[in-house]
């Protein structure tokens, strides 16, 4: 289940990032250059995870609790590191935080669930 959601999250991400370069969100989302090079690192390294279940699983707590961080901080700053959050970006932050949270700790405990060494 990690590995789908994280491929998926890699691939949007890279796409925004690329996306973000040239299309300007204005008015909803507010993409700054330093936001789509955050959006291209986040989304290669998404991808370079989903070799294995276990992985994506780390990455996706990893991610999630970042973009938690991040949510947070937009909370309270307009603007962090070159980063411009509106309150869009942090409704969307938020979610894929929580989403990322649960796919990653959920993802965790199926593998902990299936038995090793298993012969009929």
């Amino acid at each position: 289940m990690a590995k789908k959601f994280v491929g998926l999250l890699g691939v949007v991400f890279i796409l925004l990032g690329i996306i973000g370069f040239f299309v300007q969100f204005d008015g909803i989302f507010h993409l700054t250059p330093m936001h789509n090079i955050v959006h291209l690192v986040s989304g290669i390294i998404a991808l370079i995870c989903t070799t294995s279940e276990a992985r994506a699983a780390a990455y996706a707590k990893i991610f999630g609790f970042v973009y938690l961080l991040v949510g947070i901080i937009g909370m309270f700053t307009h603007e962090f590191a070159g980063i411009i959050f509106l309150f869009a970006d942090n409704i969307l932050h938020f979610l894929i935080a929580f989403a990322s949270i649960y796919i990653g700790f959920s993802s965790s405990s199926m593998l902990r669930n299936v038995p090793k060494n298993v012969t009929h």
